[in-house]
């Protein structure tokens, strides 16, 4: 039941009263309503600080978040680990790979010209030695044949007509004692 002026004047309070008694009762529900606003915005405080208490018992409860941030850095170092290891092994590939390179001759300075459009991926390790080696070799053979240089030990070219030892000397080349031997072995033969 409201406070009115009508029930003030049935009640036979006078009417300068009247209005007083009404101010009055409305200054008591205007502060009444702003305590009830005050009353409910620490209410809405109170539920916000209540979700985040069970949210952070929740999470406590759980492991903190430590976990999850766990199990991601694990999963960043397992990748690194990985990424790590494959690298070593085309590594390991490209070295094995340079040296059967040379061992198939192709020249020092090309080797390097070589490896950089050579695909290893059809290239594979198998304890530590390169898988088909001799396959691998007769393909560089044939594939990289120019870069293979070519060694060979040839002889000298023997003289045309060869020269008989022991023969007679050519007389230009003899001393006069040995071309007057020469001349008289001639006429001794020829008479």
């Amino acid at each position: 039941m409201a406070l009115t002026r009508k029930m003030l004047r049935a009640m036979g309070v006078e009417d300068e009263k009247a209005e007083e008694i009404i101010e009055a009762h409305a200054e008591t529900v205007t502060a009444l309503k702003q305590q009830r606003e005050e009353a409910e915005g620490r209410a809405k405080e109170a539920d916000s600080l209540r979700e985040q208490l069970e949210e952070a018992r929740a999470g406590a409860a759980e492991d903190g978040g430590w976990k999850a941030r766990f199990e991601a850095e694990h999963a960043a170092f397992e990748e690194f680990k990985q990424a790590t290891e494959a690298k070593a092994k085309e590594a390991e590939k490209a070295g094995l790979y340079r040296q059967l390179l040379r061992d198939a001759g192709v020249d020092a300075r090309r080797i390097d010209s070589v490896m950089r459009v050579t695909d290893l991926s059809k290239v594979e390790v198998e304890d530590g030695r390169l898988k088909d080696a001799e396959a691998l070799k007769q393909g560089i053979g044939t594939e990289w044949a120019d870069f293979i240089a070519t060694t060979g030990t040839v002889g000298t070219n023997p003289p045309t007509p060869p020269r008989e030892e022991g023969g007679a000397k050519d007389p230009a080349d003899m001393t006069t004692a040995e071309y007057m031997a020469y001349k008289r072995k001639l006429r001794a033969t020829n008479a």
